[in-house]
């Protein structure tokens, strides 16, 4: 805890001992420093939600509450049963049953 409690005083030293122009100049690059720590934290978090949910398409955010209401699951499973029944009768019967 001393040496925290040192380099803070060594801190607060080296900054009183710089000239108020170069106060403001060195304070002028805070906010562009916050701003590059929340884009980076952007960056990587989106890529780490894109490839937790890869294929989990539109349920990205919904499932931070505790996912789709049951009626609208129980939907969403219906129509991929519809869509592939609908392909199974699409396809040309062929012989040799392949």
């Amino acid at each position: 805890m001393r040496k925290l409690i040192s380099k803070w005083r060594d801190l607060v030293a080296w900054w009183e001992s710089k000239p108020k122009q170069e106060q403001k100049r060195l304070t002028s690059f805070l906010p562009w420093l916050l701003y590059g720590i929340v884009v980076m934290y952007g960056v990587i978090y989106l890529s780490v939600l894109s490839s937790v949910n890869r294929y989990k398409t539109g349920t990205t955010v919904k499932s931070w509450w505790g996912g789709d209401a049951p009626a609208v699951a129980r939907m969403r499973q219906e129509q991929a049963q519809e869509i592939e029944d609908s392909f199974k009768e699409l396809r040309k019967k062929v012989s040799g049953g392949r």
